[in-house]
């Protein structure tokens, strides 16, 4: 924790994720609690200008706590198509953070950085401090460009430090960076904590029949169709509900009666789908992407006291196999989840492995303050 007379840091965030309502990631969470605890934050990130455009200007710059601020900023028009293009949307973003650690006194100035794709900028802005948060295994999405992998090389050996979202992750990238360490995504243990209590249940998930098997999260390439094409097959009688921005599609790809997509919902909403859930599931695929994931929907799926059931993605295994039922192939998968539903919901469950936000915020900001800075 940091000292009464240590001055705040001034901490600019360069995100690839934008600030949203519906999908509250480990950034946001960060910056969050990096503020909370007397930092000044400026979230920066790009999103489509298309998009852009139809969001109220009260979306396009939000207040985070007394001392921050996120701006979700458009990408220039063609950035999708010509990589010139984008590499000038990200330069502008950078720029638009400039002033902000202009204005701060040497030894404070934190350039953090959530992906690799802003490397070629950084020199644009002055920093004393630069923190790489490797959340992901960015070269394993379908989704990434071929320079990014070289840039993430780049990026993990110039980085003062380097923070990673879990173990399995942590060991991929070990020995890139001398000062390396890892944080497994916290926890916002309060808010997921109210899924098991008493109140009201979300509307949409509350009008589908039980029992009913839910996942809330990105609604993206990691999940496993013909899993949930089989769970859905064999049992008709169980609903099972995806809850979550689509992306890089414009519907699942899985059409079945009590197979439910029941869009986005509000992070602040989040307790309400948990109470309508019987069993949580993560029905992830097992392989190169999610084999160093670290899902932060783990414990708060726990926090709610549902019974968990999930493919074996290692650092699931690793941290919470006590607690979750773990299952490889769909007959398994079935099985765990009628034994899940046998069991019933429970109390909630803060397992020993989750970190809150706060303690995961306060952690790395002690291990800002204890490395020596240099401008530049």
């Amino acid at each position: 924790m940091s000292l009464p007379n240590d001055p705040p840091l001034r901490i600019l965030c360069l995100s690839h994720l934008v600030w949203e309502r519906n999908l509250f990631q480990r950034p946001q969470q960060l910056m969050t609690r990096f503020e909370a605890l007397g930092h000044e934050v400026l979230y920066l990130t790009l999103m489509s200008s298309k998009k852009w455009l139809r969001l109220p200007a009260s979306e396009r710059t939000l207040a985070i706590g007394e001392r921050g601020r996120a701006k979700n900023l458009p990408f220039v028009p063609g950035s999708k198509r010509f990589q010139p293009v984008r590499r000038l949307s990200e330069a502008l973003l950078c720029r638009a953070g400039q002033a902000f650690l202009q204005g701060a006194d040497p030894g404070r100035r934190v350039l953090w950085v959530q992906h690799p794709c802003f490397l070629p900028h950084l020199d644009l802005l002055p920093h004393d401090l630069l923190v790489y948060d490797c959340m992901d295994p960015f070269q394993s999405f379908s989704s990434t460009a071929s320079h990014i992998p070289g840039l993430e090389k780049e990026l993990l050996a110039r980085a003062d430090l380097v923070f990673t979202g879990g173990r399995s992750l942590h060991r991929q990238r070990e020995g890139s960076n001398p000062n390396m360490h890892c944080f497994p995504s916290g926890i916002d243990y309060p808010h997921f904590a109210r899924g098991a209590e008493p109140g009201p249940v979300e509307p949409a998930v509350a009008a589908l029949k039980k029992p009913v098997l839910g996942y809330f999260g990105a609604v993206d390439e990691r999940i496993d169709w013909e899993l949930l094409r089989a769970v859905c097959e064999a049992r008709p009688q169980w609903s099972v509900a995806l809850i979550g921005p689509l992306v890089l599609m414009n519907r699942p790809p899985v059409e079945l009666p009590n197979l439910h997509y029941l869009g986005p919902k509000p992070y602040d909403k989040l307790p309400e789908v948990l109470r309508g859930f019987d069993v949580c599931l993560i029905p992830w695929k097992v392989n190169e992407l999610t084999r160093f994931m670290s899902p932060t929907k783990t414990p708060e799926y726990l926090a709610s006291g549902r019974p968990v059931v999930s493919v074996p993605i290692p650092d699931v295994v690793d941290d919470y196999g006590a607690v979750v039922r773990v299952a490889g192939d769909s007959g398994a998968f079935i099985a765990a989840c009628g034994e899940a539903l046998a069991a019933g919901i429970g109390p909630s469950l803060k397992p020993e492995a989750a970190r809150t936000w706060e303690e995961t915020a306060e952690a790395m900001a002690q291990r800002i303050r204890q490395h020596p800075r240099e401008s530049a």
